[in-house]
């Protein structure tokens, strides 16, 4: 059996060594020892800024920062869809394994080592270990949506300036929102062919001329955000 277990219910020795871990004492060094580890999560969602906006070598550097971070308690090992292993593997011995995943897209796997005083239990508490994985899943496909549409904008020129009538934003951002030009009509009461006039100066507007590069432009340049949108 390999040495690293998937965190999974039916397996008894991590079943066993969880139940050990939270009926653990409580002590001082104990509770900091819970600090320290809160710690590497909020130093992971730091050092994740300076990688977003990258478009090279985001899976490596995301992977060093983990080990870093936590001195090489946990270490991040990423896989293609088809199950190609992207990243080294891990070096020394790794107890515990969680998922990492975004949804049903699994990335790869968040190795923990054993602590140096109980082997039997992870060096990272499990809860943390946990939000450590979810976060690296939640990282990875931020960074993989960002960098496609930085790929999709490249062609775009920056308009010098945009002034689009309030109207001409509400035909755009029923656009953006996937709504025909006849479907924006019905919605704002006026004719298919107004609509077509103010799609056409919005394209002016933007320099596209096409309605795929009017929305990326309305993503890149900030002139619709699905955050925006009132609630329902």
């Amino acid at each position: 059996m390999s040495s690293t277990q998937q965190l999974r219910p039916q397996h008894t020795q991590v079943a066993v060594a969880a139940s050990q871990y939270h009926t653990k004492p409580t002590s001082s060094a104990y509770e900091a020892g819970h600090i320290d580890s809160i710690q590497y999560v909020l130093r992971l969602l730091w050092a994740s800024q300076t990688i977003v906006g990258q478009t090279t070598k985001v899976a490596e550097q995301l992977c060093r920062e983990v080990t870093n971070i936590t001195q090489g308690k946990a270490q991040l090992t990423l896989r293609d869809r088809e199950g190609n292993q992207l990243t080294a593997s891990p070096t020394g011995r790794t107890l515990f394994s969680f998922s990492v995943q975004f949804g049903e897209v699994v990335y790869g796997t968040l190795c923990i080592a054993p602590d140096p005083e109980q082997l039997t239990l992870p060096s990272i508490p499990f809860t943390i270990a946990q939000l450590l994985a979810q976060i690296c899943g939640w990282l990875l496909h931020a960074f993989e949506q960002s960098i496609f549409l930085q790929g999709q904008c490249q062609h775009l020129s920056t308009p010098l300036f945009v002034s689009l009538t309030k109207r001409e934003r509400e035909v755009l951002t029923l656009m953006c929102l996937g709504h025909s030009q006849q479907s924006i009509a019905r919605k704002l009461s006026i004719s298919p062919t107004t609509v077509g006039k103010h799609r056409q100066h919005i394209y002016e507007q933007l320099g596209v001329h096409s309605e795929h590069d009017a929305l990326l432009a309305a993503y890149r340049f900030g002139l619709f955000s699905i955050l925006d949108l009132p609630q329902a």
